[in-house]
């Protein structure tokens, strides 16, 4: 479950004194959900770190840290920054409108992702961005998976693409596979699938959804000849991009991508230059790049990255209009979609909670520990018909599978969570 605000400001300053502490660098962000974090330093620190974290909370205690060992200096990050966030990956879903992470998908380890990947009436999604996927993406045998790219240049984008109708065809009757760096992206796509098909009952008749455990960096690390891996998969740190160790070591990594300015077969982002319309990194070769640096070849405006190309985009004003066109149709449809559930609770309060005023809740807490349930009867459906506004139930249980007598649950605002405890004496 989710932490409450206060875990959530403990967890924040823990893992911030504990990187100082060891000398590390880079990103983490902390979210109410969890953390996502990049970070470099020296290897006794970065595992002292990972070791700390799990003693600080115990539901760390089975998370795969990815650890790459003998990272040269030079692409060591020079300091650390940790800072609260409403998402982990920012999908414009916070709050209420988080699809909850007890809903992500079947987690598949990188041999049984594999064998996936040949089944027919299968699609993999890739939940990344368009310009990473430029440089390295699964190539699914022939006769297998059909690859789906939703083309998005940042990850606010998915929802929209997700609720586009020609995606629902596309994943109709199929088993749908997700996949991204390094599994966090997932988390959130897989949950938000996976809530709109229970909302619909499951309609589109999806056999199944799955997304690869330790994303393409643990895939890669387990199949060094690349296996269904084409090219170098891209890194948001001084990497920039690697491959399967085996394919490097032989200079035999296939380059998918290609140039913005010569088309020449090219996979690395190269400078600080950015799509001048849409603001993605650009692709640009060394030679295009050493001649626009020594001025006998300037890259102009009209030099754009693959989608602006694609998409007929000619300014920044024009891509800033479909951006806002994209996100704010998606929003007018979520609003609508919300008055509707909040006429419809309205109509239908339960009466446990129904003429009740919330309970003073001044930290704003959607998170209830239940107590004092029939252990022989109790159930999450149960405890969802207790009350409004639940969002999820976890139930606890001892090493034998027998029910605790209490419970979890995550209410959808926290005046649902108010009048849940106002509630209290009546359960």
């Amino acid at each position: 479950p989710p932490w409450s605000v206060p875990r959530h400001k403990a967890a924040l300053h823990h893992i911030q004194t504990s990187g100082l502490k060891h000398g590390l660098g880079g990103r983490m962000r902390c979210a109410r959900e969890g953390l996502n974090c990049t970070i470099t330093g020296p290897d006794v620190g970065v595992r002292a770190w990972c070791d700390e974290l799990r003693a600080f909370d115990p539901a760390f205690q089975g998370t795969e840290f990815k650890l790459t060992p003998g990272l040269p200096p030079g692409q060591h990050f020079p300091k650390l920054n940790a800072f609260p966030v409403e998402e982990l990956v920012n999908y414009g879903l916070a709050g209420s409108r988080a699809p909850p992470i007890s809903r992500t998908a079947a987690h598949l380890e990188p041999a049984e992702y594999h064998s996936k990947m040949s089944e027919p009436d299968t699609v993999i999604i890739d939940v990344r961005n368009h310009y990473e996927a430029m440089i390295g993406h699964f190539a699914p045998p022939p006769g297998g998976a059909e690859m789906l790219d939703p083309k998005m240049r940042k990850s606010t984008e998915f929802p929209a693409w997700l609720d586009r109708d020609s995606t629902k065809e596309k994943i109709r009757g199929k088993q749908v596979l997700m996949y991204c760096t390094g599994g966090v992206r997932c988390e959130r796509a897989s949950a938000l699938l996976r809530s709109k098909l229970e909302e619909t009952d499951n309609a589109l008749g999806v056999k199944g959804v799955y997304q690869l455990q330790g994303g393409i960096h643990k895939y890669i690390e387990q199949h060094p000849d690349g296996g269904n891996w084409v090219g170098k998969n891209y890194t948001f740190d001084k990497r920039f991009a690697h491959a399967p160790l085996k394919l490097e070591g032989e200079g035999k990594v296939a380059v998918v991508g290609r140039c913005e300015k010569c088309d020449a077969e090219w996979d690395r982002f190269r400078g600080k230059r950015r799509c001048p319309m849409c603001g993605v990194p650009s692709l640009i070769c060394k030679g295009c790049w050493d001649k626009h640096e020594s001025g006998e070849e300037i890259i102009g405006d009209d030099v754009k990255c693959e989608l602006c190309k694609e998409e007929g985009i000619m300014s920044k004003k024009e891509w800033r209009q479909k951006e806002d066109r994209i996100i704010g149709d998606y929003e007018e449809k979520l609003k609508r979609l919300e008055q509707k559930t909040k006429e419809s609770r309205r109509d239908d309060e339960l009466p446990l909670t129904k003429g009740l005023s919330p309970a003073p809740n001044p930290n704003g807490e959607t998170r209830l520990w239940i107590g004092n349930l029939n252990n022989k009867k109790v159930t999450a459906e149960a405890i969802n018909d207790m009350f409004s506004g639940v969002k999820f139930v976890q139930l606890v249980f001892d090493p034998k599978g027998r029910p605790k007598g209490f419970a979890f649950a995550e209410m959808r605002s926290a005046e649902d969570a108010g009048r849940a405890v106002g509630a209290g004496g009546k359960v």
